[in-house]
């Protein structure tokens, strides 16, 4: 009776080592050379991340350019920037499956030497049709982008460790803004427009000898694992379908939380300078520089929240508060700081509130990416964070389209239109806030999965 009382408690830590902390260190191998390893791959995969936006963002840096040379119109251009996401959700889906079955070191490696044989095309004579398929296969090759690269650092850090390396990984975006777009601005201005696609190239390239060198997938979860003489021994094979994990609140909670930050950071891209310029009444020269403000407090949001989530765990303080508590409290704000903006004149308090209220929730992305870490089967984590992409990514389809049919719908008065957008937005953020804070319970959602194995298996 004793050991069946023990049974479940054992079998728990078990299932929590194969999900989050099962650590295998090669024999002869030191702590330090397997943190330094680790360190290496995080700063690749940030450095891959940045990669990522800056591939995204040329097409808009160059968009004038393609339509004067090529004779693009702007109906023309617009289905381009939209076939970006035709395949993005279902790519990122089906990579997120398969990195749960193969390692993920040349899965990332192929991905960056698609992105830039995609961008190839464009320096040849290019046009309409042939923009639009590099286009689509860049977006089939970046959807699987920030679920693969989570699942490669989760597989170097155990859980208690997770949330700063995840934070460097969402600084990718702010940093491509603060780093590439003004490096591409240059390169066009000096040496052509075609200079931003070679360069992009060149660094693709470069990353991918870089990683081919140094990438490596870590020990955690791996199956051929064996614990060090101080470690639980490894779980068996899970019985946990990926099903019953996006079924978990957890996951639910991060989904939603993250699609509605998403839609936020979607209108920052496309329609936050449009609405500085012709809602708002900034020059153009203000317009560029000021739209820089919430990537760069976004990026030292995203620092704070990843070092203060990981003190609160190393504390004791359970991932529903240090992750899903916390980052909900976030986007609350950032709701009501989007809401507040739009509702102020122009002057430094309508800037301040632009920069919080767009630029803060996107700390949601490493709250929810850990999270979905900690409750999911090292196993199961590649599909589950492939599935978590492919929702959130929606919003970066439907968000601009809700907007340019509210400002389109304005008519003479386009500020009422962005108004309604900016308010609709902040609505979004605040139930995203919410949902994050009622719904991400990961302790609770990996005790309910192992209890349902544990049935299973008698």
């Amino acid at each position: 009776m004793l050991a069946a009382r023990r049974r479940p408690s054992q079998e728990f830590q078990m299932f929590r080592n194969e999900s989050t902390e099962q650590v295998a260190e090669p024999a002869g191998s030191s702590r330090s050379g397997s943190r330094r390893r680790a360190w290496t791959v995080t700063v690749l995969l940030v450095v891959f991340m940045v990669i990522n936006f800056g591939d995204k963002a040329v097409l808009g840096l160059a968009a004038g350019a393609l339509q004067r040379e090529f004779g693009i119109s702007a109906e023309q251009y617009g289905v381009i920037a939209s076939g970006f996401f035709l395949l993005f959700s279902l790519s990122a889906l089906a990579v997120g499956f398969l990195v749960d079955r193969i390692a993920t070191k040349p899965v990332l490696l192929a991905l960056a030497v698609i992105w830039s044989l995609t961008l190839l095309p464009v320096l040849g004579t290019a046009g309409f049709v042939v923009i639009l398929v590099s286009r689509i296969v860049l977006g089939a090759a970046e959807g699987p982008a920030f679920g693969v690269a989570n699942h490669a650092m989760q597989k170097w850090f155990p859980d208690a460790e997770r949330n700063v390396p995840a934070a460097l990984l969402s600084l990718g975006p702010s940093l491509g803004v603060i780093i590439t777009a003004p490096t591409l601005t240059w390169l066009m201005i000096h040496f052509g427009w075609r200079s931003m696609f070679v360069a992009l190239i060149a660094v693709g390239v470069l990353w991918a000898i870089l990683w081919a060198a140094l990438g490596k997938d870590g020990p955690i979860g791996a199956e051929t694992a064996q614990p060090r003489a101080d470690e639980t021994s490894p779980a068996p094979e899970t019985t946990v379908s990926t099903l019953r994990v996006l079924a978990t609140g957890t996951w639910i909670g991060s989904a939603v939380a993250v699609f509605a930050a998403y839609w936020s950071l979607s209108l920052l891209i496309a329609w936050l300078p449009p609405y500085l310029t012709t809602g708002a009444g900034y020059s153009e020269s203000e317009t560029g520089l000021l739209t820089t403000l919430p990537w760069v407090v976004g990026a030292l949001a995203v620092v704070v929240q990843g070092a203060v989530s990981q003190r609160l765990m190393w504390r004791g303080v359970s991932g529903r508060w240090a992750r899903g508590g916390l980052g909900g409290a976030v986007m609350i704000v950032s709701g009501v700081c989007t809401w507040a903006f739009v509702q102020v004149p122009a002057g430094p308090l309508k800037l301040a509130l632009m920069a919080l209220g767009l630029g803060i929730s996107g700390v949601i992305f490493t709250v929810a990416t850990t999270a979905c870490g900690q409750v999911s089967p090292a196993r199961r984590r590649g599909a589950v964070l492939g599935a978590f992409v492919a929702v959130y990514s929606l919003a970066g389809m439907i968000g601009p389209l809700v907007a340019g049919r509210l400002v389109g719908a304005a008519g003479a008065a386009p500020a009422d239109g962005y108004e309604t957008t900016f308010t609709l937005t902040a609505a979004i953020v605040v139930i995203g806030g919410v949902a994050a804070v009622a719904l991400i319970r990961p302790e609770r959602d990996a005790a309910r999965l192992h209890a349902r194995d544990v049935n299973r298996l008698r």
